[in-house]
């Protein structure tokens, strides 16, 4: 990626430009100053998410971002409190952004700090919800003959605690069996929810169904449907077998 003409000249933007912006602007929310902080951060996260969204293999990046300023904007609304907790994931969130674009340079294919930060988004952006606690929908199991089927509740699949809670009822299963995930309701689901799937797939059949646009983009770009074969409803798994 470092030999592109269009990269270096992005990264040399990024040091000499934009991330002196970005620190102003962090400054600012750390004295206080949330509105203007705002201000000068919307600036320069809106060209990064425009930039590598044209770039070969920075479109996670350009996503990332994508979240990170919609959470600006929820903060600045004041649709999200401006705690100091909120305040901080909003200055981490921005910081994440430079590390995103760093990991992706290198290769660096570690993405659980990454996922923490969108799930701690996604918390404080529900109102019913706080960064303390999270309510679980759950999974609802149930059988077709030899075929295992867990219906995940949950909207979206983020946190440790998620794939925890995933990863329980696919360990009760015998190995070698064959389990389906039903994400009629879930609406995003992240890369390491994926990798973990991945990774068990070694030991069960693994499919899932009902899996919006945005989660297969997710399966797809890291290359986990080698090991989780996508189906478009229930019926479709069945009459292939």
């Amino acid at each position: 990626m470092t030999d592109d003409p269009m990269v270096e000249e992005f990264f040399s933007e990024v040091n000499d430009k934009y991330y002196p912006q970005v620190m102003e602007g962090l400054e600012l929310l750390d004295s206080g100053d949330v509105g203007q902080g705002i201000e000068i951060l919307a600036r320069p996260l809106h060209t990064i998410k425009g930039v590598t969204g044209f770039m070969a293999g920075y479109e996670e990046a350009s996503g990332f971002t994508h979240k990170v300023e919609d959470f600006l904007k929820k903060v600045q609304a004041g649709e999200v409190e401006h705690t100091s907790e909120n305040i901080t994931l909003l200055s981490r969130s921005v910081n994440m952004i430079f590390q995103v674009l760093e990991m992706l340079r290198d290769g660096d294919t570690d993405r659980e700090e990454q996922e923490e930060v969108l799930g701690l988004i996604l918390t404080a952006s529900t109102p019913a919800q706080s960064e303390a606690e999270v309510v679980l929908a759950g999974v609802e199991v149930e059988h077709r003959g030899d075929v295992h089927i867990l219906r995940i509740q949950d909207k979206r699949i983020h946190l440790k605690v998620h794939r925890d809670m995933i990863v329980s009822e696919i360990l009760s299963v015998e190995p070698g069996d064959t389990i389906l995930l039903d994400m009629a309701h879930v609406l995003s689901f992240g890369s390491s929810a994926w990798a973990m799937l991945s990774t068990m797939g070694v030991t069960f059949h693994i499919g899932a169904f009902n899996v919006n646009p945005d989660c297969k983009q997710t399966l797809y770009q890291w290359g986990y449907d080698r090991d989780i074969t996508v189906y478009p409803d229930e019926e479709a798994f069945f009459t292939t077998q």
